[in-house]
């Protein structure tokens, strides 16, 4: 009893120094990786004379920002450090990489044929766009970098599978199996690919923790997206769900994975708990939304259906104080792993 009471308040003394420790980091680097974000894509657009669509730059700009340190230094703290001016500048090359393959499928200015050649035989391929000489420029450079270059093919090429699949979610009425394999292929294969561009040696443990990771972060996506994915009328799971409740208990079986995929993590007890904190931080967002829709279910058997239901309902303002005292809570409780 005593040594369970020693424990937790140990726990909670570390939690709330290490959070606060973590939240002043990443407000500061958010906002100095942002800018080193805009300076690259400044110094290309230069380069090639041309310009970014302006959504498409802030998307590459504010992604790398959250991004690196939220993900990648969580993961390279793994090995006791933060990750370096070049891993960041590689880190923004997959970013501009992502967002243009994005703007290629989602307004087909080349055809599928030429994407897929741009996306696999970059060498031989040549563009009149800005947009497809600038992917294909960091594209070369991340390519050039990668060590394991077969892991890296093979993990590109399930992406850009389900990429493409991902667009029957549009206007169809797909079988659940089939979205669910669409959100943790797309969404597992888009983070695990970002592991290539760092200067570690992971193991086979690290890479499904980086998996695992970017299924929840899509099913993150996917949940505060509800509003918007069913006005465009794009099929997702949380779009599909009818009851909240079973949904959070599939969402806990990722985040459950997830622990036990830390738990495994062959490095030192302290280094997996820092990372394990790290992580609850980003699964708590998806908790939020869940808490959320639970509440719209009430006491029913089921969700109202999500179609009738205004935006206000369905957007999760993190705004609120009550989403941020829920987010120290969900962080504060799946955070540990076991003795500090």
């Amino acid at each position: 009893m005593f040594n369970n009471a020693v424990f937790y308040m140990r726990y909670f003394f570390w939690f709330w120094t290490t959070t606060v420790q973590l939240a002043f980091y990443i407000v500061r680097s958010r906002r100095r990786e942002t800018a080193r974000a805009y300076a690259l894509l400044a110094t290309i657009e230069q380069q090639y004379q041309g310009n970014f669509n302006k959504a498409t730059r802030k998307k590459i700009a504010v992604s790398h920002g959250i991004y690196n340190p939220m993900i990648c230094d969580a993961f390279t703290r793994l090995h006791g450090r933060l990750t370096s001016d070049s891993e960041k500048m590689r880190l923004v090359h997959y970013f501009i990489c992502s967002s243009l393959f994005d703007d290629f499928t989602d307004y087909p200015t080349i055809s599928e044929e030429q994407l897929l050649q741009l996306s696999f035989q970059p060498e031989q391929y040549h563009g009149d766009s800005f947009d497809e000489k600038v992917f294909r420029q960091s594209h070369l450079l991340l390519k050039e970098y990668v060590h394991d270059k077969a892991a890296y093919e093979n993990i590109a090429r399930q992406l850009y599978k389900a990429q493409l699949f991902s667009r029957k979610q549009s206007h169809s009425s797909l079988p659940e199996e089939t979205i669910r394999e669409i959100t943790f292929t797309k969404g597992g294969y888009a983070v695990l690919l970002c592991r290539h561009y760092l200067d570690v040696q992971a193991t086979a443990a690290e890479d499904e923790c980086w998996y695992r990771m970017g299924t929840i972060i899509q099913l993150t996506n996917d949940l505060y997206d509800i509003y918007k994915d069913l006005q465009e009328h794009i099929t997702t799971l949380p779009g599909s769900m009818t009851n909240a409740y079973a949904f959070e208990l599939f969402f806990l079986e990722q985040v459950n994975a997830m622990k036990a995929a830390i738990k495994a993590l062959p490095y030192p007890q302290q280094r997996k708990q820092t990372f394990s904190l790290a992580m609850a931080g980003i699964y708590s967002f998806g908790l939020i939304a869940l808490d959320q829709l639970k509440t719209l279910q009430g006491n029913a058997l089921q969700l109202p259906d999500l179609h009738t239901l205004p935006r206000k309902a369905l957007i999760v303002d993190m705004e609120k104080m009550a989403n941020r005292r829920k987010w120290f809570a969900f962080t504060y409780k799946h955070a540990r792993l076991s003795a500090i």
